[in-house]
């Protein structure tokens, strides 16, 4: 068991430091509960991943295009909340 497993957890993309805090460097994944939920590319971009038990709700109005969040800046902690996945299936 890795301790990036569990809980809210940052890693940065071309580095792969893993971090509890939101990465300086601006393409970062995010992972909750050793899933990756999200990635914020260095354009601002956001993708969040639908496939998990949990997700990103973003707590702003930012403007959302199939999936890509335009978000012009990097993520804050006050940005986003981890929620309970509502289309999550589960595996079968």
């Amino acid at each position: 068991m890795k301790l990036h497993d569990f809980g809210l957890w940052f890693k940065t993309y071309d580095t792969w430091v893993w971090s509890t805090t939101i990465p300086q460097e601006r393409d970062y994944l995010i992972y909750y509960d050793g899933n990756p939920l999200s990635r914020q590319y260095p354009s601002f971009d956001l993708v969040v991943n639908r496939l998990h038990p949990h997700t990103l709700k973003l707590n702003e109005n930012f403007k959302v295009i199939e999936g890509w969040c335009f978000i012009g800046r990097c993520l804050t902690m006050d940005d986003f909340e981890i929620i309970a996945n509502p289309d999550y299936k589960g595996t079968v």
